[in-house]
C-alpha cells in the first residue's frame, strides 16, 4: 500500500502539492493534463528529485532512502533503454546491479523475456525494435528485479493506434501475475477508464478528486474532473454546471445557442454551441446551423 502525507516538491517554477494520498487499490491511475505535475509525483515517489513530506510503502516511511534502496521501479515515458545493450542485457541490467549470480540472471530474463512475448528478441538492439516492443522490454527490465512499486509514466503516448490495445492488455495482466501494485500516470482518459482500479484526478501540482473510474466518469465532483472526462462546463458566478452531449435536447427548451460549427463522425454528427459566450456540444440527427434553442437534461452541480 502507498501513502503520500504533506508530499511536496519544487521543479523550476513548478510546485508539487501538498499531496496527501492513500492508494487502497493494486493498481491507481493519476490521470491529468500535461503540466499538472505527473512525473514530478512519480519522480518524488521514486526518490529522483528532492521533495518534502513522507512516502509510506507498505507502512514504512521510505522518504529518507535512497532511489536504489526504496525498491520502486520506474519506467518513464521515453522507456531510457540502453541503446548500446541487446534487449537481453538491458532486462538483465537491475538483477546485474544486485549481485543475482549468472545462472539466476539467465532464468528470470527468460522468464520475463517468455511471459512478455518478447524472447524472441533477446539478441536484438533497443533500436531495432518498435514502440510496442520497447515498452515490454522496459517492463521486463523493471518488473524482473520484483519491485515493490511499479510507476509508469504515460506509458502508452508513444504506441501507435494500432499497438494500444495489445498494451493495454499487457498493462491489465501485470498486477495480476506479478502482484506488484502499479501507479500510472496519463493524460488519456480513455486508458484511464480501462486500466484504473482507483482513479486520482491531478491539476496543478493538486490532487482534486479520487475515487473509482465508474464514479469519476458518470459523476464526478470538480469542475477539473468533469472536463477532463468528457464534460462540458458552464460558469455561471460561482456555480459551475456540467454538461454531456447526450444531455443537451437542441430545438426545444428556453435557452439560446448558436452554432458554431457541426463535426461529422462515423455514426452521429455533433454540434458546437455557443451558450453565453460559452462552448457546449450536442449530438444532433440532422445538419443544423445559426440560433438555436436548447435545453439541458440533468445537468452536475460541480465544484470549480
Amino acid at each position: 500500500m502507498l501513502e503520500l502525507r504533506g508530499l511536496r516538491a519544487k521543479v523550476g517554477d513548478f510546485s508539487l502539492g501538498p499531496i496527501d494520498l492513500s492508494v487502497e487499490s493494486k493498481y491507481l491511475v493519476v490521470m491529468g493534463p500535461n503540466g499538472s505535475g505527473k512525473t514530478t509525483l512519480l519522480k518524488s515517489i521514486a526518490g529522483l528529485i528532492r521533495s518534502e513530506g513522507s512516502v509510506l510503502l507498505d507502512g514504512e516511511d521510505i522518504s529518507k532512502l535512497p532511489p536504489e534502496r526504496r525498491g520502486i521501479a520506474y519506467v518513464p515515458q521515453s522507456y531510457s533503454l540502453f541503446n548500446n545493450m541487446t534487449v537481453y542485457a538491458n532486462i538483465e541490467f537491475g538483477l546485474k546491479m544486485r549481485g543475482v549470480p549468472r545462472r539466476e540472471r539467465r532464468r528470470l530474463v527468460v522468464d520475463i523475456a517468455e511471459r512478455l512475448g518478447i524472447d524472441d528478441f533477446l539478441d536484438k538492439k533497443p533500436t531495432e525494435l518498435s514502440g510496442g516492443q520497447k515498452q515490454r522490454v522496459a517492463l521486463a527490465r523493471a518488473l524482473v528485479v520484483r519491485p515493490r512499486l511499479l510507476l509508469l509514466d504515460e506509458p502508452m503516448s508513444n504506441l501507435d493506434v494500432g499497438v494500444r490495445e495489445d498494451a493495454l492488455l499487457i498493462l491489465r495482466t501485470i498486477q495480476r501475475e506479478y502482484g506488484t501494485p502499479v501507479l500510472h500516470v496519463t493524460h488519456d482518459r480513455e486508458e484511464a477508464y480501462a486500466l484504473a482500479e482507483q482513479l486520482a484526478v491531478m491539476y496543478g501540482g493538486r490532487i482534486v478528486e479520487v475515487g473509482r473510474p465508474e464514479d469519476l466518469y458518470s459523476r464526478p465532483r470538480h469542475a477539473i474532473t468533469a472536463q477532463l472526462v468528457g464534460f462540458y462546463v458552464l460558469r455561471s458566478g460561482d456555480k459551475c454546471i456540467g454538461v454531456r452531449p447526450n444531455g443537451v435536447i437542441v430545438g426545444s427548451g428556453s435557452l439560446r445557442g448558436r452554432v458554431l460549427d457541426v463535426i461529422r463522425g462515423n455514426d452521429r454528427m455533433r454540434a458546437i454551441i455557443e451558450v453565453d459566450g460559452q462552448r457546449i456540444s450536442a449530438y444532433i440527427h440532422s445538419d443544423i446551423r445559426g440560433e438555436i434553442t436548447l435545453d439541458i437534461i440533468d445537468p452536475l452541480i460541480l465544484n470549480c
